[in-house]
């Protein structure tokens, strides 16, 4: 656990955006459709803490959902997607409505805990994906 924490936290640091979103989301590879790629997260040395906002072609929105076991629901009713950023990084990202929240299931991040929320329009072309490890 501590050499993924390692490794997120450096792909956070030194990686350009889809290098740090392909990490994030634990794929091997981005769809050619991904497109508007935006990362940003604050330097921390204990955690990873990193969102990524992106479009993609909808149909290649599933292939983005492939690294990690989710758990899908429907979002808040009149929630924004930078709703669900826990951190001071809201202003860094257009806001658009919130349709589904994709949350990567409590026991794949060991005992120290993290999240990750995928956070998709109702097109499926706009996204937001919120990491923290700690």
């Amino acid at each position: 656990m501590v050499l993924v924490i390692v490794s997120l936290t450096a792909m956070a640091l030194y990686d350009e955006a889809p290098g740090q979103l392909r990490s994030m989301l634990k794929i091997k590879e981005l769809p050619a459709s991904a497109q508007n790629i935006k990362c940003t997260g604050p330097f921390v040395i204990t955690d990873a803490l990193v969102t990524c906002g992106f479009e993609i072609e909808p149909n290649d929105m599933a292939s983005m959902l492939a690294g990690w076991r989710f758990s899908g629901e429907k979002a808040r009713r009149n929630s924004q997607s930078v709703d669900y950023i826990d951190n001071d990084l809201r202003s860094e990202f257009t806001p658009f409505k919130a349709n589904y929240i994709y949350r990567a299931d409590d026991d794949q991040f060991g005992p120290a805990g993290g999240h990750l929320f995928v956070v998709i329009d109702k097109d499926r072309r706009n996204a937001l994906v919120d990491l923290y490890i700690e």
